[in-house]
Order: structure tokens, then C-alpha cells, then sequence
């Protein structure tokens, strides 16, 4: 297998193969896959490939067939169609050279539509089709988490888990990633468009890419707006488990990025790959609220929003948003469950405690909003700390719509836009809580129903939809503890309510 060539790099973005995840990257060469856990690289060399489709009715994926092969190579990978007509058009223009012939692209994908090798022009696709020039940066990996809401990308920090788990990662807030978040377009409300005239709206070209903001940050100085500190003292940490990426983590929003700062302290930047209408007062009224409330809160990052934040080579007379917030030290709750899982004892007080901070949470106006495995984080002291706060509620948006879904395996399958208050955790809580208690009781519930899935724990949406024929709901009712059994018994009612409904609480599940 050839060594990836950096220079011809063409897209990357994150992606899924075969329930792993990790980063799916183009290049002159042809595709590589490399799995986020260290794990052996696929590679399929551009001569080879012969189809690149769309398929599946629902949940699409990116379906590409080799020459010499029945064999089919599904990556579950967000911006589907820009993926497809990339890989055709790299495909094309090799045999063009090559043979004189191409591949003709294919239009949207209903799921069954396919390529065929013919004589044929490419008209080329999007602009992240094209090869940056010139191209010294190395592509980022993105994480891409939740679970798109109506009309569907999506899904904070989490990696799958390697054969030999490796030491406690570090992670930054908000992160993400995991099966793509269910997002909602959702309009600005008129009290927040009126209330601060964003540079944000003046933009009109296309957003920044993991790829261009990867270039931003190996030259900080001429990247970063001076206003954000003393920028030409900063150092931008490259990721160690990624040598030569400066990228940590991607959500659905944007990617996480270590600094050491002027004072030697470590910090993260957050930086968007998603433009959004209200995206600028959102995130000063999140961040004003939570400054305001931050007593009995610690369990929340801090961060800054700066609206002027980095600019990238594309667009040299633009800064872009970014979140300057605290970096965080941890694992993600999976991963900590994972190299725990023989003791009940740990699992039992981290579930307990997660309830008391969702509770007060609560108390506080606060929805989180997308409470999942790898938006969890157990800080190396053995506290737990909340990050990617993209879907999150605050007293300011009462009568909005939510912005996301959060991640489906977490979420009361009848949430929508409309179900956006303090009470969206409830029912996350609920789940969280029953699945610890289940593991802490019977251990192997982890490989039997979790099966290295970093981004859910034992239980999925399509147990909430179907829980009389669910065997991991039936196994989790089986069970002598009677307080899993209660919790089982709340979890029958709560699916027969709202999603918002009051009769599971944090408190009172922490007190069963």
C-alpha cells in the first residue's frame, strides 16, 4: 500500500466504515480510510475504481465498486452527493488521461441509481471537489456525530476503540461526532436578528472546510485575529494520535483545535465548518447566560465566543467565528466504560452524579440538548464535564425552535424542532442511567449490545420504536434488580408520552 501523499490531497472528511470510524480521505492516488483507532488503512487505488454511487433509501451511503471485484465499499460519510461526484470526477479525469474514458457522474441518488464506465465528459462538482493550490496542509479527521432531523448530515469528541486501548485522550469542548446529528433549519428569531448586526450575514462565499482551517493553524500569527490575544505567541498543538494534523475532534458544527497559549496554559479553539443565521447571538447569549449561572455549574466548559476569528487562504479579507474555550482532560463516557466495565462501583457513582449535575442543570433553565456517549467526558480526576452545546436551551430561547436533534440512540423518537426547553434531557437521563446501572449489574450487556459502537451505549432508537420485540429491552426487563426493572417500567410509560414529559426526572431517577 502506498504511503498517503499530502500533496495530492483532494477532500477528507469524516467517516464510517464497517461500524468503524475514522477519516476518509481523496487524493490523487485513489481512497484511503483510516480508522480513528490506529487500525490497518484501507486503500483503493483511483485505477480501480470503476462506480461511485449513492445508496439506501434512508440512510445513504457512498457505495464504491473496483475493477477485478464484486466486492462493495460502503462509507457512511456526511455531504454525500459532494463525495460521489468528487470520487467520479477524480476517477474520470484518471482514465480520461489514462484510456480516454470516464466515468459519467451520477445525478442525486434515489439508492439504487448507478455509474456505468462510459466515454464521457465530467462536468466537475462542487468546489470541495477541487485539489487545494497549493496544498502543503495535511488533511484534518472529522467527526461527524447525531443524527440529521427533518428533512436530512450528522453527530463531541469520541473515537472508536482500539483493539489495545490507548491512554486517556485528551478532549476539548463542545466535540462531537458519531452518526450524523438531527438537525432542523431553523430561522433566526426576529429578537435575535435584530439584536446584533453580524459580519457573518456580509460572507456569502462558500464556509471554510476542515481542510482550510487545518492550513490556518500552521501559521497562527497571519491566521488569527489580533484581537483574540497575543496571537504571535500562540503554538498550535498537532494531534498526537494524527501526526502531522493539528485537528482533535470535528462535530457537526465545526472542528476542535489544541493551543498553547502565551501563558504556557492550554486551550481549545473551535472553529465552524457550518454557517448559520442566528450562529452569532446564539452563541453570545449562551455564553452570557452561562457566565451568569455559572455557580454550582462546573460541570459546563467556559468559553468565549469572538465573531472575528481566523481567516483561511481562500478567503484572506474574512474572519470566521470561532469559540475559544477550556481545554479538557478526559475520556469520553464510552471510553471510560470500556476500561472499567468489571467495576460496578465506578460506573454506579458516575451515573450518579451525572444525574445530580443534569438535575441542576435544570434548576438552572439549561437544556443540554444532545446528551450522548462521547459529549460526556470523565476528566482524569474522575469528575464529569457536559461539552457540544450546539443543540443547547436557555431561558433566551423559550418559543424558538431547537437548532438539532441530538443523537437519535439518545432521544425520545417522538422529539422534534418544536420540543425545545429545560426538560430535553429527561429522557437521555433516563437512558443513560438505566444502560450504566444494566453494565454495572451484568458486564458483558457491553459487548452483546454495544459491539465497540463509541457513539451509543446498550440501547438505540430502534428499541424505543419497536420495545416489544427489542431482545436488548427484554434482556434489561429480565433482570432481578429492581431498580432497573422501575427503570425499565418508566422507560414503557415514557415512550407512550411526550418527550418532554416530567415523570422521569434526573432527581427522581437518582433517587431510585
Amino acid at each position: 500500500m502506498p504511503k498517503i501523499d499530502h500533496s495530492s490531497y483532494i477532500k477528507g472528511s469524516a467517516a464510517r466504515y464497517n461500524k468503524t470510524k475514522g477519516n476518509l480521505l481523496l487524493s490523487a492516488d485513489g481512497i484511503w480510510f483510516v480508522p480513528d483507532d490506529g487500525g490497518a488503512e484501507l486503500y483503493l487505488p483511483i485505477e480501480k475504481i470503476m462506480d461511485a454511487h449513492l445508496e439506501g433509501v434512508l440512510l445513504k451511503k457512498i457505495s464504491i465498486i473496483t475493477s477485478g471485484s464484486n466486492d462493495r465499499y460502503l462509507f457512511s460519510v456526511a455531504e454525500k452527493d459532494e463525495w460521489r461526484a468528487a470520487i467520479s470526477l477524480a476517477a474520470g479525469i484518471y482514465r480520461r488521461i489514462t484510456t480516454g474514458t470516464s466515468i459519467v457522474p451520477v445525478p442525486p441518488s434515489n439508492g439504487h441509481a448507478r455509474a456505468k464506465p462510459q466515454s464521457h465528459t465530467l462536468a466537475p462538482p462542487q468546489a470541495t471537489a477541487a485539489p487545494p493550490s497549493p496544498p502543503p496542509s495535511k488533511p484534518p479527521p472529522q467527526k461527524k456525530k447525531k443524527q440529521p432531523a427533518a428533512p436530512k448530515p450528522a453527530p463531541s469528541p469520541a473515537a472508536t476503540q482500539a483493539p489495545s486501548p490507548p491512554p486517556a485522550q485528551t478532549i476539548p469542548h463542545p466535540a462531537a461526532t458519531q452518526a450524523p446529528p438531527q438537525t432542523s433549519p431553523v430561522a433566526a428569531p426576529p429578537q435575535m436578528a435584530a439584536a446584533r448586526s453580524s459580519t457573518i450575514a456580509a460572507y456569502t462565499g462558500p464556509w471554510p472546510a476542515g481542510q482550510d482551517y487545518e492550513q490556518s493553524f500552521q501559521t497562527l500569527k497571519l491566521s488569527m485575529n489580533p484581537a483574540l490575544g497575543k496571537v504571535d505567541q500562540w503554538e498550535a498543538v498537532k494531534n498526537p494520535k494524527t501526526p502531522g494534523w493539528y485537528v482533535y475532534a470535528s462535530g457537526n458544527y465545526g472542528s476542535i483545535y489544541k493551543i498553547k497559549g502565551d501563558d504556557n496554559k492550554y486551550f481549545a479553539l473551535k472553529c465552524f465548518t457550518r454557517k448559520s443565521a442566528n450562529l452569532n447571538e446564539r452563541y453570545y447569549q449562551i455564553s452570557d447566560y452561562l457566565r451568569k449561572h455559572s455557580k454550582g455549574l462546573d460541570f459546563l466548559a467556559h468559553f468565549q465566543y469572538f465573531e472575528q476569528g481566523v481567516k483561511t487562504r481562500k478567503s484572506q479579507n474574512f474572519y470566521f467565528p470561532v469559540l475559544r474555550m477550556e481545554w479538557i482532560d478526559g475520556v469520553t463516557l464510552n471510553k471510560y466504560i470500556q476500561d472499567n466495565i468489571s467495576n460496578a462501583k465506578i460506573l454506579k457513582k458516575v451515573s450518579v452524579n451525572l444525574m445530580g449535575e443534569i438535575d441542576r442543570m435544570q434548576n438552572a433553565g439549561i437544556g443540554h440538548g444532545d446528551l450522548a456517549g462521547d459529549n460526556i467526558i470523565v476528566t482524569n480526576s474522575g469528575g464529569v464535564k457536559l461539552v457540544d452545546y450546539d443543540g443547547m436551551y436557555i431561558p433566551n430561547f423559550k418559543g424558538q425552535k431547537s437548532a438539532e436533534m441530538g443523537h437519535a440512540d439518545f432521544q425520545h423518537p417522538g422529539r422534534s424542532a418544536d420540543t425545545f426547553s429545560n426538560k430535553l434531557d429527561n429522557f437521555s437521563a433516563l437512558i443513560i442511567h438505566l444502560s450504566l446501572s444494566a453494565i454495572s449489574e451484568k458486564p458483558d450487556l457491553w459487548d452483546k449490545y454495544n459491539g465497540g459502537d463509541p457513539d451509543c451505549l446498550i440501547l438505540r432508537k430502534k428499541d424505543f420504536l419497536n420495545p416489544d420485540v427489542s431482545q436488548a429491552f427484554k434482556e434489561l426487563k429480565a433482570m432481578r434488580n429492581k431498580k432497573i426493572k422501575k427503570m425499565c417500567s418508566i422507560l414503557e410509560d415514557y415512550l407512550s408520552h411526550g418527550p418532554l414529559w416530567d415523570g422521569a426526572s434526573p432527581s427522581m431517577l437518582s433517587s431510585l
